[in-house]
C-alpha cells in the first residue's frame, strides 16, 4: 500500500498532455491519484510548437474535482527528471506510480532515416525511460513501495520497418523482463504495448501509406492491420491505469501485456527454442550444413520445434571431421571490429571457406561515439573501389568509450541491470550504420549482400543491444527488397572457445544457401552451444467488453501468466 494510506498515492504519466498518456493520466485522476503530467508540449516529431489554448489534461482532472499539475520538463534531462521526483517525495512523502508515455516519431526504416532523427528517437523513448528507471528507483527501493509501467510497442517485438522506433522499443521490453526480476519486493515494473489511433501513429502512417498502401502500414504498425479500425487513445486509459495500478502490481513482475482497450494479450520474452553443440562434434561448419537447413530453419518459420519425435539428422558425432569446410559463390567479404580476436578468429573461418578477408577497423575517434550513416556507407564504399564488389559484412564492435560493461561490483541487481546500460543508445546507432551500409550497396549495386552482426551479450545492456540489433534484422527482407540477408548473434560468453565458434557461424550465414531462411532470426552461443530463440510474442489473450476493465480480468490474466489454480 502507498505510505500516503488508503488513498492511491502520487503518479507520474510522462507524455501526459496528449494521447494515450492522456487517456492514463485522467483515469487515475478518477481513481483518486494526485497526477502529475509530464511533457515539454512539442510536436509530434518532438520540435517546438505554438502553445496549446486547450485545457491541459491536469486542468481536466481538476475540471473533473480531482488534482493534479502539470510539468513541461522532457524526460532526455535526466537532471531535472531527478530534481522533479525529489521534489515529489519531500512535498508528499512518496512517489507511488509511474507510467512512462513519452514518446516522439521521426521518418527512420533498416535503410532509411538521417542520423538526428535515429538520435532523437533512441534519446526519447530509450534514454529518456533510462533516466525516468535512474531517478524513480532508487526512491521506490528505498521506500520498499512503488509501480513503474513502462510502455514498448508491437514494432519492437512484430516484424516492423520502423528503424530506431524498433530498437528503442525491443529495449524497453527487455529492460522490462530483465528489471522486473530483479526488483525488490514491493517493487513492480511491467510494460504497456498499446495500439491505438495516437497522433504519432497517425503521423507515421501518414508518410508510409503512398509508398505501400495498407501492406506498408501493417509493416509500420508491427504487423497489426490498421485497416480493421484501431480504437482512439482514450479507450487505453482504463486498461493502463489497471496494469498501473495495486492489484496487478501485487502479483506481475517484469511482464509485457499488449492492449487495444478490449483485448489483453501477454507477451513472453524470447526463450531457447533448438540448440546444436558447437564441441566435440567434428566440423562445425559441417554440423551447421546438416542442422541448419533441417532443424533451425524449420524452426524459425513455424516458431516452434519440430522435434520430441524420430530424429531429425545424423548423429552429429557422426558428421566426418576431416571433411573440408563447405565452400560457397561468396568471394569477399568485410569484417568491421574494434577487437583484434574477433578480426582474427572471423578471418580464420572466412578463409576455411574460401572467401576473402578484408578487415576495417573503426577511426580512432570512432569508438567513442557512432560516426554517422553517410560517413560509414563511404567507408564501405572505399573498400568496393579499392577490393572490388562485396558479398558480406560481419560486424563485431565492442564500442570503446560507451560501455555495456559489467555494472559496479557489490550494486544491487536492479542498479547492475542500470549501469550495464550506458551508452546502450550509441552501439544501436553504431551497428545499424553498418546495417545501412550494407543496403546502400546492395541497391547501389544490385547485388545481393549479407550482414552478421555480433553483441556481446554477456551484461544485460549487452542482451538489449543484441536484441535490439535482432529486431533491426527482421525488417531487412522488405526493407531492400529481399536483396539483404541481415542476421544477429548474441555471445553470451568470454571464452575463446565460444569466440571462434561464433565466428564459424558467422562464416556459415554468410556463405551457406541455406541461411537465408535465418535472416532476421534471434541468435545466440554460449559455451559449447548455438542456439535459436523465439521471437517475442503473445502467449495468451483475454478479451473483454472494453474499454472499462471488468473486475474478472485480473483473475483470469494471473491464471494465464501465473498458472495459479481457482
Amino acid at each position: 500500500m502507498s505510505p500516503l494510506g488508503s488513498t492511491p498515492g502520487v503518479a507520474v504519466v510522462t507524455g501526459g498532455a496528449l494521447g494515450i498518456g492522456a487517456a492514463i493520466a485522467e483515469e487515475l485522476g478518477r481513481q483518486g491519484y494526485y497526477v502529475v503530467t509530464v511533457d515539454p508540449g512539442v510536436a509530434v516529431d518532438g520540435s517546438a510548437q505554438p502553445d496549446d489554448t486547450e485545457p491541459t489534461t491536469a486542468q481536466r482532472i481538476i475540471d473533473a474535482g480531482g488534482n493534479a499539475r502539470a510539468s513541461n520538463i522532457s524526460v532526455t534531462d535526466e537532471e531535472a527528471v531527478r530534481a522533479l521526483f525529489a521534489g515529489l517525495v519531500e512535498e508528499f512523502g512518496a512517489l507511488d506510480t509511474i507510467v512512462n508515455v513519452a514518446g516522439i516519431t521521426r521518418p527512420t526504416g533498416f535503410a532509411s532515416g538521417l542520423d538526428e532523427d535515429w538520435a532523437a528517437v533512441l534519446d526519447v523513448h530509450l534514454n529518456g525511460y533510462l533516466n525516468v528507471l535512474r531517478a524513480a528507483l532508487p526512491i521506490m527501493v528505498t521506500a520498499g513501495y512503488g509501480r513503474i509501467l513502462g510502455v514498448t510497442s508491437g514494432s519492437g517485438w512484430r516484424p516492423a520497418d520502423a528503424g530506431a522506433y524498433s530498437c528503442a522499443k525491443r529495449a524497453v521490453a527487455a529492460l522490462t523482463w530483465q528489471l522486473g526480476q530483479a526488483a525488490p519486493i514491493g517493487v513492480s515494473i511491467n510494460a504497456l504495448s498499446p495500439i491505438a489511433a495516437t497522433r504519432m501513429v497517425l503521423q507515421a502512417l501518414a508518410r508510409l501509406a503512398p509508398a505501400g498502401g495498407e501492406a506498408g502500414r501493417t509493416a509500420a504498425s508491427g504487423g497489426v492491420s490498421l485497416a480493421m479500425g484501431v480504437p482512439p487513445p482514450e479507450h487505453l486509459g482504463p486498461i493502463g491505469a489497471y496494469l498501473a495500478g495495486a492489484p496487478f502490481a501485487a502479483w506481475c513482475r517484469g511482464q509485457v501485456m499488449f492492449s487495444n482497450g478490449s483485448e489483453v494479450s501477454w507477451v513472453v520474452p524470447p526463450r531457447l527454442l533448438e540448440v546444436v553443440p558447437t564441441e566435440g562434434a567434428g566440423s562445425l561448419s559441417q554440423v551447421l550444413e546438416q542442422l541448419g537447413p533441417s532443424v533451425l530453419a524449420p524452426a524459425e518459420v513455424a516458431q516452434a520445434t519440430n522435434g520430441g519425435g524420430n530424429p531429425r539428422a545424423v548423429a552429429v558425432n557422426d558428421v566426418p571431421a576431416a571433411e573440408a569446410d563447405p565452400t560457397s559463390n561468396v568471394g569477399r567479404a568485410v569484417v568491421v571490429t574494434d577487437i583484434p580476436a574477433w578480426d582474427t578468429a572471423i578471418g580464420t573461418a572466412l578463409a576455411a571457406r574460401g572467401v576473402e578477408c578484408i578487415s576495417v577497423s573503426p577511426a580512432p575517434d570512432a569508438v567513442h561515439a557512432p560516426k554517422g550513416f553517410e560517413t560509414t556507407a563511404e567507408r564501405l564504399a572505399a573498400v568496393t573501389r579499392d577490393k572490388g564488389p562485396l558479398d558480406a559484412v560481419i560486424v563485431a564492435l565492442a564500442g570503446g568509450g560507451v560501455t555495456t560493461t559489467a555494472g559496479s561490483p557489490g550494486a544491487a541487481d536492479w542498479q547492475r541491470i542500470l549501469d550495464e546500460h550506458s551508452g546502450i543508445t550509441e552501439h544501436i546507432r553504431a551497428d545499424a550504420e553498418w546495417t545501412r551500409a550494407v543496403a546502400n550497396h546492395a541497391a547501389e549495386t544490385d547485388r545481393p549482400m549479407r550482414v552478421v552482426t555480433i553483441s556481446d551479450a554477456t551484461t544485460c545492456g549487452g542482451t538489449s543491444r543484441a536484441q535490439a540489433a535482432a529486431q533491426l534484422s527482421r525488417a531487412a527482407h522488405l526493407a531492400t527488397s529481399d536483396r539483404v540477408d541481415a542476421f544477429a548473434i548474441g555471445v553470451q560468453s568470454t571464452l575463446e572457445s565460444v569466440r571462434q565458434a561464433v565466428a564459424d557461424v558467422a562464416a556459415y550465414l554468410v556463405t551457406s544457401a541455406d541461411s537465408n531462411s535465418l535472416s532476421g532470426a534471434e541468435l545466440v552461443a554460449d559455451a559449447g552451444w548455438f542456439g535459436l530463440r523465439t521471437h517475442p510474442q503473445p502467449a495468451g489473450t483475454i478479451t473483454f467488453d472494453g474499454p472499462a476493465v471488468p473486475d474478472w480480468l485480473d483473475a483470469a490474466l494471473r491464471g494465464m501468466v501465473a498458472g495459479e489454480p481457482r
